[in-house]
This record gives structure tokens, sequence and C-alpha cells, in this order.
């Protein structure tokens, strides 16, 4: 036999063995669906994950897995397996392989979503502690949202009870508490480059229900295919936040300092100052590379999350008009129609703030939740996960689960409220996902929806426009689940 001949023969076998042992399930891994060789389940998934991996669930259990190409991921769909695993140091990792995030221009391990490790955890405490400073629930911060309320206002009242697109002058608001929350600024709702800017973020969330396929098949990266160029966009996407930051940041230098913490840039900046005069030997972790990715991470969760949210609120109010109707009329009783809401009025308000947490539940916004890593081997319920598994919180199973959730499928706020109509949390509720990685503006996120909504539902009656359809089947799968674009009547109470 000519061994030459055949080498490149076995030279291959045993390439694709390889590949082939990388998608093969580990001893006493959690079950899950049949992984097909090099392509893991991706295929499988199709547009709509969340609802794929819910009937998974039925079929394998509230611990399976699947494969992200060659990449093992486990997805939890319990609420309290996902509670006790979330809370353990052990898997605070992130998934470190993304063809979007590759560099420090798009922020690689950057930031406060993609850090992990040390960095992570010396961003997270100080984000956390300059938020709070900053005046979370507190009075200046209050009038930021509640400005940017009134001016969302007026625009709609100009609309003369025409169609609109409410996601643009939306978005902007939303993503001006956040200006000035980290840049101690507004914008002007109808500024284009500002509006540009927000719906980058959108774009960009886009890419990222691409990046699966890219990581799986880096090939389609090498020549043009709709992934590739949505990959590539998402990545120019991201360059070009990062410059509008820079500027932000360039522009800020300039500006004088009150005394006390004014806005996150300066809390950054004293920061970095202490870190550089006390630790000269040792490199910084306030460097300019995390502050942009930071500010990104702020910027992008802030706007994308609590507009959307609202969005939402928007489709189930007019799919459910005596839902709003009795907002409007607790609102009326409690607080009265012309006067502008404030956060001391959420509690004369249960019933409103019940709708907004069925908004949210319903919702499900973030149905798979951020991927965490483990940096060890872990055991799940009698499985294990080794080193460098991603782990998923399944929300929106467990927000659909009828183990916590009679009726699931039903938009009721009640669920809510006991007896007394004082408002409860349930077991199976995560909007804001869970744990150590839980989001850090949940706070100001919550504070932000009950003055947006409540104040619009004071100022408008929702309705659909004659022969438009806005439901709540008709949305796009990526991080979030956005509703398609839809218009509505804005009908002022006067």
């Amino acid at each position: 036999m000519d061994w030459l001949s055949v080498l490149p023969a076995l030279v291959a076998l045993a390439v694709a063995f390889y590949l082939w042992s990388r998608t093969s399930r580990p001893k006493n891994f959690p079950p899950g669906p049949q992984v097909v060789p090099f392509v893991g389940n991706i295929l499988s998934l199709g547009r709509t994950p969340h609802l794929t991996i819910a009937r998974w669930k039925a079929q394998y259990g509230d611990v399976l897995s699947v494969y992200d190409g060659r990449k093992p991921m486990v997805i939890l769909s319990d609420f309290h397996t996902v509670k006790k695993v979330f809370a353990d140091e052990a898997v605070t990792g992130r998934d470190d392989q993304s063809s979007i995030v590759i560099d420090a221009s798009t922020q690689k391990d950057y930031g406060l979503v993609f850090s992990q490790g040390e960095l992570w955890k010396v961003h997270r405490r100080f984000a956390l502690s300059t938020l709070r400073d900053l005046g979370m629930g507190k009075n200046w911060m209050e009038d930021a949202i509640v400005y940017e309320v009134e001016e969302i206002c007026r625009f709609l009242k100009q609309t003369n009870q025409k169609p609109t697109n409410p996601k643009v002058q939306l978005t902007n608001s939303i993503s001006n508490v956040i200006c000035a929350l980290i840049f101690g600024r507004r914008f002007s709702l109808t500024d284009p480059k500002f509006s540009r800017l927000t719906s980058l973020i959108v774009e960009s969330l886009e890419g990222f229900g691409w990046d699966s396929a890219a990581q799986a098949f880096p090939i389609l990266l090498w020549f043009p295919n709709p992934v590739r160029r949505r990959i590539l966009k998402a990545r120019a996407n991201i360059r070009t936040m990062t410059a509008f930051f820079q500027e932000q940041v360039d522009d800020h230098a300039g500006v004088d300092k009150q005394e006390g913490v004014q806005d996150y840039l300066f809390a950054y900046q004293a920061e970095k100052e202490k870190q550089e005069g006390t630790n000269q030997s040792k490199k910084s972790l306030f460097d300019d590379p995390q502050l942009l990715a930071s500010l990104s991470d702020l910027f992008g969760a802030g706007t994308e999350t609590t507009s959307t949210t609202t969005l939402w609120a928007f489709i189930f109010m007019v799919e459910n008009p005596e839902v709003m109707r009795k907002v409007q009329e607790e609102i009326d009783g409690a607080v009265g129609r012309d006067k502008v809401l404030r956060n001391s009025d959420r509690a004369l308000l249960p019933y409103t703030e019940a709708v907004i947490l069925e908004v949210q539940r319903c919702a499900s916004l973030v149905p798979l939740g951020i991927p965490h890593r483990t940096n060890q081997d872990i055991t799940v319920d009698g499985y294990t996960l080794p080193r460098g598994t991603l782990v998923i919180a399944n929300l929106f199973s467990i927000h659909n689960d009828p183990r916590y959730w009679k009726n699931p499928e039903q938009f009721d706020p009640m669920r809510f409220l006991d007896a007394d109509r004082k408002l409860i949390r349930p077991d199976g509720f995560a909007p804001f996902s869970i744990g150590k990685r839980a989001c850090l503006g949940e706070a100001l996120a919550k504070m932000e929806l009950f003055l947006f909504i409540a104040n619009l539902l004071r100022c408008f009656t929702l309705k659909v426009p004659p022969g438009h359809i806005v439901s709540r089947e008709n949305y796009a799968t990526s991080i979030v689940l956005s509703p398609t674009p839809f218009e509505l009547i804005f009908v002022p109470r006067t």
C-alpha cells in the first residue's frame, strides 16, 4: 500500500473525527436534541429560538443542552434552578468568541456586559455605586425623566390624532435620560444625528442574532453573503457609536466640574485618577477603552430595553382596551389626569404598576438572557457542566411556566395583586435576569417604565388606525423581542 497516497484521506478523517467529537455530549452532560456534526443545533433553532427551545424543554426537561455549532450550551428553564446557579461565582463568565466583538475597537472583553473576571467585578461595583450616587430614585433623576415624558407627550399631541409610529421619538426620549446620567446633557428629539445613533442600537442587536452562524461557519466571513453583511454592519455600527461617545468624552473634558459627582464621566475620571495615584506600578483597570465600552453598554441597554418595553405596553393596551380603561380610571381617581405623575405616586396606583409588571412578563423582552460561561466544572441537578460551558436562563419559558402562572398565555395584571389589591412579586418573574450579573440599572428602569407608561396613558387613549393590525404575534427576534413597526392614533384625554 502506498501510504503517501492515503495520508491526505487519513488526515481528513482525523480532522473530521476531532470536529465531530467537539459536538458530542460529554459524560453526564444534560440531554438534548440530536447534534449534527460541525453544525450543532443551529439549523434546528430556526428564526424563533425561544419557541423551539420551549418545545425541547417539554421533551428533555428543565435542564437541557444544545450546541451552537461546536459550542456546548446548557439551558435552564426552572426559576429556582436559575436563581441558584446564577448566584454562583463560577457561572459569571461571558462568551468571548463573538464574531462582532473582536478587538478593542469593538470593545472585546471591555465594558459592563461582556467583561469578566476582575475587570467585571471592579466595574460592576463602580457602576452600581456611581448610579446610586448620581441619584437613581432621587429628585434630579426623576426631574430629568419627567422632562422627557412631557416632551414626548407634547410631540404626540402635535400629531393631531394622525396615525403615528412612536418608536423614534420614544427611543430618543428614553436615550436622553441615559445621556443626562452619563454625559450631563440631552439632545433634541428631532436631532438627526442623535436619531441615527439610537437606530444603530437596534441594528447592532439584530446583528448579534447572526453571530452564531458566523461562529459556526467562519468561512461565511470570507465572501459576500447575508451573514457577512450583517456582521460587518454590526461591527461598523459599534465603531460609529464608539466614535460618538469619544466625541462626548472630548467635549466633556472642557466642562467645569462642580462639587460632588455630577455625571458618570466625572465619576469615572475621578476614579481613574485615584487608581493611578494609588497603584502606580500596576496597570489601571480604568482606561479609555473600558470607559467607551461602559458608556456604550449603559447607553444601549438603558435605551433599548425601556423603549421596547414601552412599545410592548402600547400593544397590550390596544389588545386589551378594558385594561387601559382601568389604568386610566385608577389614575383619574387616585391622582387626577391633569397632574404629571411622579415616582411617589406609584404607591397610589397598584393596578397600573401591576399592568407594567404583566407587560414585562408577557413581552419577555430578552427571552434567553445574556449567556453566562462557567469558569470551572460545576454540577447542576446532577449533571456535570465542564469549564467553558455556556449557561442560558430560559426566561421566556419561566415567564410562561404554568407552575408559576395560571393561564400564562393570557394578559392578566391581577396575578400581581393580592386580595387586598396590594402588589405581590410571585416566583417565576425575572425581567431583569437573576443573580450576580442581573441588570445593574434595574432601579432606574423601573422608575422610567412607570413614569413613561403611566403618564402616556394618563394623557392619551390609544387606538389602532382603521385597516391596521397591531398584534403581540408580530415581532422580530434577536437578543431582544422587538415589535414590528406599527402606527397608533394617540387621542388626547381632555
